[in-house]
């Protein structure tokens, strides 16, 4: 039996199921959400319970596979460039606001407005002091928690899951304020249509937060069942 592959299987068939009730809490929520937005994803929410079924079934037919290690100085500095690499994009996200032509100053000073700050704080905290972070926390592992060599396919799904992640609800987040505070600033259409308009981040910007939390999830799992330090017991 592959432990490894059906524990993911589980995880990753509970995890779709998580999302189709999420998606169905918010098409309760928002009207106009649920007729164009809410199928698709409850059909994708779908797919990741099929594909977790398919992975625990393999599991339980295969054999256990071999150990693929990594130290946690290595898995370090996997977050480490990656910390370099999203404070590029923050720098990146942030040059649209220095062209007059598209407003920024302005549109920020509008209700929807507030959706781009959210999402380029979010993306700064989480997506470069996040990631930061997770690299002080690998690095110093071995003096907290005697811990010094991790499963690197997990560190792996937990840097896609958290960059997936973060790019993702900060995207849709940015595209939504912008696109709200440009109609609001014009003036021609009311609060009731602006909102609508804005509701296409909203399943993207949940099931986002939802992957955030599982990468949070196993990057701590991942942590406290790593193999000892030399020497340790």
């Amino acid at each position: 039996m592959n432990r490894y592959t059906a524990t993911w299987g589980l995880l990753l068939a509970a995890s779709g199921l998580v999302m189709h009730l999420l998606l169905t809490a918010l098409g309760e929520e928002t009207f106009f959400m649920a007729a164009v937005y809410l199928p698709p994803a409850q059909v994708v929410s779908y797919c990741i319970v099929a594909a977790g079924v398919l992975l625990f079934a393999s599991g339980l037919a295969t054999e256990r596979p071999r150990y693929f290690g990594v130290s946690a100085e290595t898995a370090s500095r996997y977050f480490g460039r990656l910390a370099l690499v999203n404070g590029l994009a923050a720098a990146v996200f942030a040059a649209p606001m220095l062209v007059p032509s598209l407003e920024f100053p302005i549109l920020l000073t509008e209700w929807p407005g507030i959706y781009i700050v959210i999402a380029y704080t979010s993306f700064l905290v989480v997506g470069v002091l996040g990631t930061l972070a997770w690299s002080v926390m690998y690095r110093l592992a071995p003096s907290f928690f005697f811990r010094d060599f991790f499963d690197r396919r997990s560190v792996l799904v937990q840097i896609v899951l958290f960059e997936a992640a973060i790019y993702t609800v900060s995207t849709v987040l940015f595209l939504a304020g912008y696109r709200g505070a440009s109609l609001v600033d014009q003036g021609q259409v009311g609060s009731i249509f602006v909102g609508a308009s804005m509701e296409f981040s909203d399943i993207p910007a949940a099931v986002s937060i939802f992957l955030l939390i599982v990468s949070v999830l196993l990057g701590a799992l991942t942590i406290l069942t790593g193999k000892p330090v030399q020497g340790e017991v």
